[in-house]
């Protein structure tokens, strides 16, 4: 009986020992981290396991200003191998910090999103609307709005939501976007209006169209794809693109520096990422970057976008980010 309770606890400490360890499977590890919405990373792990059913590859979803805000704090010994959906300013905040490595991809980019040293990969490009549930707004006797300076009337007052720009990729190119539209001293005067209209400043890019999609806001300012599936499901949801234009930026696919040099699997996963039939699964927006490809976004005769220069500084980022908080949080 000795010998059997010794071995059955030696058993034991072992099974603790290999669960503790990581010592319960022989796969490797790929560790992502992606300001996706949960929905489409669904869809990108099912393939990505479909090319590689001996490894465990892990994807975690994190709102971009959180995700960044994470590799800037770990460094080096972070977990993450690579980083997806990251907006152009943040790729570039962590490109300057010596936090990504450079990566050939075989997808050939347009020149307008190809980096010179490789480091930041070109996802796909997506653009702002306005969002509205059409069954709210007949309930309460409201037109349409068409317009940035339609936003700011009052008699949208708590209705509206946005993305907060120090949390969300989708928030910051709707301010970029305005300040670059009137001039920053008026941009802000803009806001500050907008701001009497705004019911909450949430931490995703994808709160504006959930909350009008379940009538929760009536106007959200939110992403063109995520308005247009909305659409196409049949919900009370309709896009419009204001006539001043359209705020837009990429995202990104990044491989990380750790401490450690990436292993083959890494390699191998970022490869299929980028590829041209990877770009695919990974880039659920309407506008492509790669050279070929059509965008297949179905947009108006009068679409236009707005001037986004300086989308990709990290400088001006952080100078406007403290500005919005010194405002309005």
């Amino acid at each position: 009986m000795k010998k059997r309770n010794v071995i059955f606890l030696t058993a034991c400490i072992l099974c603790g020992l290999m669960l503790f360890t990581g010592c319960s499977s022989d796969k490797e590890t790929v560790n992502i981290l992606s300001a996706n919405y949960e929905d489409r990373i669904a869809v990108q792990l099912e393939y990505l396991n479909e090319l590689f059913p001996d490894a465990e590859i892990n994807i975690t979803y994190m709102s971009s200003g959180k995700l960044a805000a994470k590799v800037q704090a770990e460094g080096r010994q972070t977990e993450a191998d690579i980083l997806l959906s990251l907006s152009s300013g943040y790729a570039n905040t962590l490109k300057e910090q010596d936090l990504l490595l450079p990566f050939e991809s075989s997808s050939e980019y347009k020149e307008s999103y190809r980096d010179p040293d490789n480091v930041i990969i070109p996802n796909g490009v997506w653009a702002g609307a306005i969002l509205v549930n059409t069954t709210e707004l007949e309930r309460l006797g409201l037109p349409e709005p068409a317009s940035y300076q339609d936003l700011i009337d009052p008699m949208y007052k708590d209705l509206i939501v946005m993305a907060n720009p120090n949390s969300s990729s989708t928030g910051y190119f709707f301010l970029c976007g305005i300040l670059n539209l009137y001039g920053e001293e008026e941009g802000w005067k803009y806001f500050d209006a907008l701001s009497e209209n705004v019911m909450l400043y949430g931490d995703s890019g994808s709160i504006p169209s959930s909350m009008v999609e379940k009538g929760e806001a009536v106007i959200g300012l939110g992403i063109d794809y995520e308005g247009m599936r909305l659409m196409e499901s049949g919900s009370p949801v309709k896009v419009i693109f204001a006539e001043e234009g359209a705020p837009f930026d990429y995202d990104t696919a990044l491989l990380v520096n750790r401490e450690e040099e990436p292993s083959q699997l890494v390699l191998d996963v970022m490869d299929a990422i980028t590829s041209p039939e990877g770009n695919a699964v990974f880039n659920d927006y309407n506008i492509s970057v790669i050279e070929g490809v059509e965008d297949k976004g179905d947009y108006p005769e009068n679409f236009k976008l707005l001037d986004m220069t300086g989308i990709e500084d990290p400088e001006l980022k952080e100078r406007l980010s403290q500005e919005w908080s010194n405002r309005y949080e």
